[in-house]
Formats: structure tokens, C-alpha cells, sequence
């Protein structure tokens, strides 16, 4: 019964769709993985600051842009389980701690900044995901781009006018979510794609795709206004910032590429 059960719930929907279950044991994971993180860049004495974001930047682009790949079964990830969500997250994770120790390793015994190297590594790979890529439905870009640039002119126009309501990187941080609010809204309302997690899914089915929108905007604006007011260290504060990001924006880019790519 056991095996059956985990069979169903989380073999059987690999790379298709998540089930409650899954959503919620892969959720757990995430926080404990977030926590461990954290702690491993303190004793490393890892500054969470712009270097540390750049040196991120890369892969976070590298994994949406990755999992939109394999989509499309092109390059070394045709075909690939663990190029598909969410064993992807666990690639990712392993190709760019590894990149980051060697970097700090680097940066202690030859002087060479470690978010250079990260940065020099992360260009590489998108190079090879360049090779691959061939972007086919204009009507898909058309659509999501105009979108976020309605969501761009909106909140970073909101923050000039009010820069104590919303700061330059909550900001930022909302649009990358949007921008995966409109992947996914072009996706399903165009193009015959559905939704894989389970409450947006749900949410979907009642209200329809535009539902992701104020959806996107109330849940990670209130997230990021409790970080704000609650949280002082602002280590900590700027590394959750920076898991916030990743949500949105690598789920974004795999939604906009993998329809680009029809």
C-alpha cells in the first residue's frame, strides 16, 4: 500500500504535475534546504550582498532556461528525468554550490573573486543553452513581453512615487513574479498549456488564468512587507529575498522559453 501510494503521488506525476502530497513534502524540503543554505554561507562567511546575487544570477537563469530545454528534448537534456521539476532544482542546486565552493577556494588561495568565477561559469553554460535555443512563436513573446512591461512601468512607477511603500528590490522582486504570472497566463489562455501546481491549478480552474496575477501580487507582496518589518539581520533578510526571487523569476523564464520554443 506504501509503495503504491508513493508510486501514485509522487513517481507517477514526475515532470507531468504535483499532487498535495508532493507539493507539501517538496515544500518542507525547500525550507529545510533554505536553512541549511543559510547556515553553510555563514560558517563559509559568505556576505549576502550584490556580489553574492550576481554570482547567483546566472544559474537562475540557467535552470528555468534549462528546464524549458528539456521541454523540448534538445541537447544533452533530451529525454533526461532529472532535467525535469522537480529534480531539476536538485541539478541546479549541486552544479552551483560545487561552482561556489571551488569560487570561495579560489578566491582565498589565488585572490580571484568568487562571484567573477561563478559569473565566467554560469556564461558558459548559457552559452551552450544559447546553441539550443530557437525561438519560433513570436505571438507568445509579443503577448508576455508587453505584459511585463505593464507590470514594469506599474510597480517600478509606483515606487518612484512612493519609495517608502515599495523599495527598488521588492519591486524588482514583483515583476519577476509577474513575469511568471504572464508566462503562465500566455500559456493557458493561448496555447493549450495547464498549470502543474496544485493551488494556482485550482485557482485556475475557477477563476481562470488572469487569477494569477493578483494572485502573484498579494502573496508576495505581503511576504516581502512581513520580511521587511520583521526581519532585522539583513543577511538573512536579503538571502530569503533571494530564494523569493528564484520562484519567480527561473519559473518565469522556463514558462516564456518553453512557449517561445513551440
Amino acid at each position: 500500500m506504501i509503495k503504491e501510494w508513493f508510486v501514485e503521488k509522487f513517481v507517477t506525476p514526475l515532470c507531468h504535475y504535483y499532487t498535495l502530497e508532493s507539493t507539501l513534502v517538496y515544500g518542507l524540503i525547500l525550507v529545510l534546504a533554505t536553512v541549511w543554505i543559510y547556515r553553510l554561507l555563514k560558517r563559509l562567511k559568505v556576505k549576502i550582498d550584490k556580489n553574492f546575487f550576481l554570482a547567483l544570477l546566472l544559474f537562475i537563469i540557467y535552470g528555468g532556461w534549462t528546464r524549458a530545454l528539456r521541454d523540448h528534448f534538445l541537447g544533452i537534456y533530451e529525454n533526461q528525468w532529472w532535467w525535469c521539476s522537480p529534480p531539476i532544482y536538485v541539478v541546479i542546486f549541486l552544479i552551483t554550490i560545487s561552482l561556489l565552493l571551488a569560487g570561495i577556494f579560489l578566491e582565498k588561495y589565488f585572490k580571484v573573486p568568487y562571484h567573477k568565477f561563478m559569473i565566467i561559469s554560469g556564461s558558459l553554460l548559457l552559452l551552450y543553452n544559447l546553441s539550443l535555443t530557437r525561438i519560433t512563436n513570436l505571438l507568445a513573446v509579443t503577448i508576455v513581453l508587453s505584459l511585463v512591461a505593464f507590470w514594469f512601468l506599474a510597480f517600478f512607477g509606483y515606487h518612484k512615487l512612493f519609495p517608502k511603500k515599495l523599495s527598488f528590490i521588492n519591486a524588482g522582486i514583483l515583476i519577476a513574479h509577474l513575469f511568471d504570472a504572464s508566462s503562465t497566463f500566455t500559456a493557458v489562455s493561448f496555447f493549450g498549456y495547464y498549470e502543474q501546481h496544485v493551488l494556482p491549478g485550482f485557482l485556475i480552474s475557477i477563476f481562470g488564468p488572469w487569477i494569477m496575477f493578483p494572485l502573484k501580487i498579494a502573496v508576495v507582496w505581503t511576504v516581502l512587507y512581513l520580511l521587511d518589518k520583521n526581519i532585522m539581520d539583513i543577511q538573512m533578510k536579503n538571502f530569503l529575498k533571494i530564494v523569493i526571487l528564484i520562484l519567480g523569476l527561473a519559473l518565469g523564464i522556463r514558462d516564456f522559453l518553453t512557449i517561445a520554443m513551440i
